[in-house]
């Protein structure tokens, strides 16, 4: 590695600024020296160290996963539950139709975006059983890993590139890394977001099109990007990333369409309907928003949780938000809808009333947290896509890894109150799992709570204290904020504008 200028401000090591970090370090001896030449050897740069670490905490979610290895989860899946092993990837070998050579979409209506039916296929290609068909998913999951951590180093900044260690020693990453394909999207997602970083927004817009053709969460991000560019006058940069990301996802999509089979519950048919009545055949690729449309509350969402709530509250059991019922799926979905919107709406008035235009990764991270609060869908694995979003956000270490390791407790309890249906001697009951969720989405509304202060208050904000504007910002990055003057500053006569154009300094 090339050694930095004489001038450059030395890198921010994590061990001498967060006492979270300073206090682990005495697993491995302690803080890094204060006259330890950080960087210096052309070998064990940051980024080569970080990958490392990624493969040592995706390699102990594997080997974690190991009693599931061959794929024999037991009756009612008891023997993946309660060594806490499964994964979605051994069982969608047999419930896509993988195992019987049947090709995603073409032959089986597969419930998830293009991007992800095309890695099932590549998988599948050399595999001739589940287990080998984890092998392979597993190898694509390690890769999307590295590429998740690498542009979190990118995204960091130079002097705080340390940042991204947050990102390949995270508890989410080993637990969830091969639960599902959800780290090929973060590893698109961080790769559109480093080319926005970078100025390039076409770019930026082509990987965050594929991005969300893998996993959908990435198209909300384009909602805040627009509050920011308009308050900093950027607007033709956001508009060349959302049409680009708009073209390359219906582009896959109609592609996918037009090769696609047509079905009605499995079997051929002959329209090219993509919704419709139950009992006509549809185009496969809708089956993805079809099940969206119709499922109730999910296990580990909020709305599960108040349904929960309010069975106990009524004493009526059959209170509740639930597929078996069009209605009810209809008024969640209502409800769903309402939340977010009223989330956004909030969000958007932080960005534009903030007395500093908010960093890209602040606004980025709040959005997805919201999604995830206000979703009937809230699955276990995905913290991942959070993981790089809330480094970004606030690289701090206490409330991070506080909301981590709550993660656990969910998919703990989860498992065992699954347990506890089959053989209720051996389980944990509801209530435990409703703790655990309360418990882990507190967790991570004190940390966006936390987010939201630095915002307000941008003197708090680490990344800003290092004289850095917003080094993931691209065009963004220290360029002219129009918004209104801080609150503390009403009243007082206006400054020059010259000097009120110029960016803020932490």
């Amino acid at each position: 590695m090339l050694a930095m200028p004489a001038t450059a401000a030395p890198p921010v090591i994590p061990s001498h600024v967060d006492p979270v970090a300073r206090g682990a370090s005495t697993i491995i001896g302690g803080p890094v020296g204060r006259h330890a030449r950080v960087g210096a050897n052309s070998l064990w740069t940051p980024l080569r160290v970080l990958l490392l670490l990624t493969i040592v905490t995706f390699g102990l979610g594997w080997a974690q996963k190991l009693p599931c290895h061959g794929g024999n989860y037991g009756e009612n899946n008891f023997h993946a539950y309660t060594r806490l092993c499964y994964t979605d990837v051994h069982a969608l070998w047999f419930a896509e139709g993988l195992a019987e050579g049947k090709t995603p979409y073409v032959d089986h209506p597969v419930e998830y975006p293009v991007v992800i039916g095309g890695i099932m296929q590549a998988a599948t290609f050399t595999a001739d059983n589940a287990t080998e068909f984890y092998d392979r998913t597993s190898i694509i999951l390690l890769v999307s890993a590295l590429v998740m951590t690498g542009t979190s180093v990118a995204l960091a900044g130079r002097r705080r590139r340390w940042d991204a260690a947050l990102v390949a020693l995270a508890p989410g990453l080993a637990l969830h890394g091969t639960t599902n394909w959800d780290l090929p999207a973060a590893a698109l997602a961080g790769l559109g977001l480093w080319q926005w970083a970078r100025g390039r927004p076409v770019w930026s817009g082509v990987l965050l099109g594929l991005a969300v053709a893998t996993k959908l969460y990435p198209a909300i991000f384009f909602v805040p990007l627009f509050v920011l560019c308009l308050r900093a006058g950027k607007l033709g940069a956001w508009v060349k990333s959302v049409g680009t990301a708009l073209g390359v996802y219906l582009g896959l999509n109609v592609i996918g369409y037009a090769i696609a089979g047509k079905f009605v519950y499995g079997d051929p048919g002959k329209s090219l309907l993509l919704f419709g009545d139950s009992d006509e055949p549809r185009n496969s690729i809708g089956r993805f928003f079809v099940l969206n449309q119709e499922r109730g509350a999910d296990w580990d969402s909020l709305w599960f949780f108040a349904q929960e709530v309010m069975k106990r509250l009524t004493d009526n059991p059959n209170w509740a938000f639930t597929m078996s019922s069009e209605e009810s799926a209809f008024t969640l979905n209502r409800l769903v809808a309402v939340t977010f919107l009223l989330s956004l709406v909030a969000i958007g008035v932080l960005i534009w009333r903030a007395p500093r235009r908010p960093r890209v990764g602040q606004v980025l991270f709040l959005t997805l947290a919201a999604f995830l609060l206000t979703n009937k869908v809230n699955s276990p694995q995905y913290t991942i896509w959070l993981i790089p979003l809330a480094v970004m956000a606030r690289p701090r270490w206490g409330a991070f890894l506080t909301w981590q390791v709550l993660e656990l407790a969910v998919m703990f309890t989860r498992f065992y109150m699954f347990v506890q249906f089959s053989k209720p001697d051996r389980g944990l009951p509801v209530e435990a799992f409703l703790t655990a969720i309360a418990a882990r989405d507190i967790a991570l509304i004190v940390l966006m709570g936390l987010v939201v202060r630095e915002i307000l208050r941008p003197d708090r904000d680490v990344v800003r204290a290092d004289g850095d504007d917003d080094p993931a910002g691209g065009v963004l990055d220290r360029a002219p904020d129009r918004s209104p003057r801080p609150v503390a500053e009403r009243g007082k006569r206006a400054e020059p504008a010259r000097r009120r154009s110029r960016p803020a300094t932490a």
